[in-house]
């Protein structure tokens, strides 16, 4: 730290964002096992709503400060209280699924693309319930919706 005058006073660098982001990315890196980023290495926020079927309320999320598509579910499950949220692979038996709205405007299933592309292009998310996507292919889904 850069002192300030003779008076021993320490500066330090201020940075703006969202309300406890920075510190919601600390905890998420000590939690993986990474230092906490520095102001240079803090990438750009991309908040997206989220609706989720049978419920009254949005919420927002930062994809960008998730890793791959297995915390962002994760996380989906943990702001909506359930653990019924998955992914449509064919893995496993998801009461939800979610689908996004990319930036042509067609809803497609989450996971269809590589996550970079994902947190790029994703404009809205939507929790809808798995037998209303299971027979939709990620091409379909525009006109489902």
């Amino acid at each position: 730290m850069a002192s300030y005058g003779d008076d021993g006073v320490e500066l330090t660098e201020l940075t703006l964002g969202p309300p406890g982001a920075s510190a919601r990315r600390a905890r998420r890196g000590r939690k993986n096992g990474h230092p906490p980023p520095s102001s240079s290495m803090i990438q750009a926020a991309y908040f997206v709503k989220v609706s989720m079927d049978g419920t009254p309320y949005l919420r927002k999320v930062d994809v960008a400060a998730y890793g791959d598509y297995l915390e962002l579910v994760e996380a989906l499950n943990d702001m909506f209280y359930c653990s019924t949220i998955g992914l449509m692979d064919g893995y496993g038996e998801w009461e939800h699924a979610v689908v996004y709205e990319d930036g042509d405007g067609d809803w497609m299933l989450v996971g269809d693309v590589p996550w970079e592309m994902f947190v790029s292009s994703c404009k809205r998310m939507r929790v809808m319930r798995a037998c209303e996507a299971r027979g939709l292919s990620s091409n379909a889904l525009t006109s489902a919706l």
